[in-house]
């Protein structure tokens, strides 16, 4: 069974986020990014101990690919803060925090309008 190819975001940059896909780096700029969700998602499938996680589809080329980062990763603090700095409509973490809490699933951002 072949591994799928890794894709992860490994930074953040002015110009946008730094990402690892298929073993390359690259800058995907902050107009990329199409879609971002929290979700609780659960930590192993022998219990029901749930962690916060970022849903972030970003478009690569002519590929959207989804980028996963989860409250447990160093990435986690600075991300959620300059998300709601640098996308519009993004809430403070205290807000989408407590509705992410009470439903399990929060929609962030979703680029109106298509490409841009």
């Amino acid at each position: 069974m072949d591994k799928a190819p890794e894709s992860e975001i490994i930074g953040i940059a002015e110009a946008g986020l730094m990402l690892s896909v298929e073993g390359q780096e690259q800058i995907a700029p902050w107009s990329a990014i199409t879609m971002v969700e929290a979700v609780l998602a659960l930590v192993d499938w022998a219990g029901d101990q749930r962690i916060a996680v970022l849903v972030i589809a970003i478009m690569l080329d002519a590929d959207e690919r989804i980028f996963i980062v989860a409250e447990s990763e160093l990435l986690w603090a600075p991300l959620v803060s300059i998300l709601s700095q640098i996308l519009p409509g993004i809430p403070s973490v205290k807000i989408w925090g407590a509705q992410l809490a009470a439903s399990g699933k929060v929609a962030l951002y979703e680029r109106a309008g298509g490409l841009q």
